[in-house]
């Protein structure tokens, strides 16, 4: 999924679609464009740069990037900016980052990313990269993967070399915790889905099953129902294993309180249940050769004894949770040693030159896992890039108060500091 562009003015964790999702910008049908070698001011870059992670530390390090003139694609598995902050605890305040008495992690990831729209960054959510070639004086290629589909073939970016590689994906790339069972891999990407509902053209008048008790499921649930209008779905169900977990937070209970609300009129059907299989059509048993999603077969746990039924469903979203995955990275020759790349901290380069680490994943010396040290990190970082973005130039140190270039970026001075005073 490639998107770039505007800030969305208003975030939706029930879109249908990653390009709703926040930082996802207008996607459209547009192709994916190729990203030239940046022509900003009076240099241009080697090549752009490519960002592993869109969380804080990835996000600034694009707004870095973005001041000197390095064009920039950022890549994350995720299906939303914002990475551990948006999914581990997006309604939490966080009451160490600079300049703020407290702040929600979903605002400090809407303020990263509009602040990084200096850089023009491209975004491919839902995907992981997966090979890296290449060497400092040559450029890197990349291969991504779809973390939707196990099946999907290793895809190619728009930009084919970049001059330096980025990783500030914390603990790993987050993936979904996947249904193992037969037939599952085979329907990724048509009929089933993980942490996420397909576009609403792929579910309209379709029967819906989200599997899933807590907050994310909750999320698809209330987004189904309050859209069922133009989707005119024929049933959504919403199974957990274990009953819908307790609220959280005030979002979280008035999520529960509309699904609950809607489960007492027969608007969705909410079942203590588990899937334990499921009934497809194979290619060899329908004209158009792809397999089809017809029931699934559940295990409810709503009576004394457990009771197996056959729902029919057109349509899964899984949302049973996220493990961070390492092992691609493993084969990048960077010295990981624990989930962790050692990097020196004057530029946070790996032992690889031209890649560099940033955030929780760098290891050194007196390392502290907090988002402000990951500011830091990425500043550093991105100047030292510059050596293989520019090459043989020397860059200068430049203040965003009196630069003319970086001005200029920002827009007009005058409007710039009426649009950042303190009220």
């Amino acid at each position: 999924m490639k998107t770039s562009g505007d800030l969305p003015q208003a975030y939706d964790p029930c879109a249908s679609t990653a390009a709703e999702q926040i930082g996802a910008g207008n996607m459209g049908d547009q192709a994916a464009k190729q990203i030239g070698a940046g022509s900003t001011g009076d240099r241009a870059a080697k090549a752009p740069a490519l960002i592993i992670g869109a969380g804080p530390s990835g996000m600034y390090l694009a707004f870095q990037l973005g001041l000197l003139d390095i064009p920039c694609v950022i890549v994350d598995s995720l299906s939303a900016i914002g990475g551990q902050c948006y999914e581990l605890y997006p309604d939490k305040p966080i009451f160490d980052i600079p300049g703020f008495v407290s702040i929600e992690a979903i605002e400090l990831s809407t303020r990263l990313w509009q602040q990084a729209q200096i850089a023009k960054p491209e975004l491919y959510l839902n995907h992981v990269v997966t090979k890296i070639d290449g060497n400092e004086n040559d450029g890197f290629e990349v291969e991504l993967k779809s973390t939707q589909s196990t099946q999907q073939q290793d895809v190619g970016l728009a930009v084919q070399r970049f001059c330096a590689v980025f990783i500030a994906s914390g603990v790993g790339a987050f993936e979904a915790k996947r249904l193992r069972m037969e037939d599952a891999a085979a329907l990724e990407g048509s009929s089933l889905f993980y942490g996420e509902l397909p576009p609403d053209s792929m579910i309209k008048t379709k029967r819906v099953l989200i599997s899933g008790g807590g907050k994310r499921a909750l999320r698809l649930a209330a987004y189904l129902l309050q859209h069922n209008e133009s989707l005119a779905l024929a049933s959504i169900d919403l199974i957990a294993r274990n009953g819908l977990r307790a609220a959280l937070d005030t979002e979280h209970q008035a999520l529960l309180d509309l699904v609950n609300q809607a489960s007492a009129i027969g608007r969705i059907r909410v079942l203590n249940a588990l899937i334990k299989g499921l009934d497809v059509d194979k290619p060899s048993e329908v004209a158009d050769q792809t397999h089809k999603l017809s029931a699934v077969s559940i295990i409810t746990r709503d009576g004394s004894q457990p009771t197996e039924m056959r729902l029919p469903v057109d349509v899964i979203a899984v949302c049973h949770g996220l493990s961070p995955k390492v092992d691609a990275m493993l084969a990048w020759e960077l010295g990981m040693n624990k989930g962790q790349i050692p990097v020196d901290t004057g530029r946070f380069e790996s032992r690889r030159k031209a890649i560099f680490v940033v955030g929780d994943m760098a290891s050194y010396p007196g390392k502290k896992k907090l988002i402000a040290c990951g500011f830091h990190e990425a500043t550093l970082a991105a100047y030292a890039a510059c050596d293989y973005a520019f090459p043989g130039k020397t860059i200068h140190l430049q203040y965003t108060t009196t630069s003319p270039r970086l001005l200029q970026k920002f827009g007009d001075q005058s409007t710039l500091s009426t649009r950042t005073s303190v009220k």
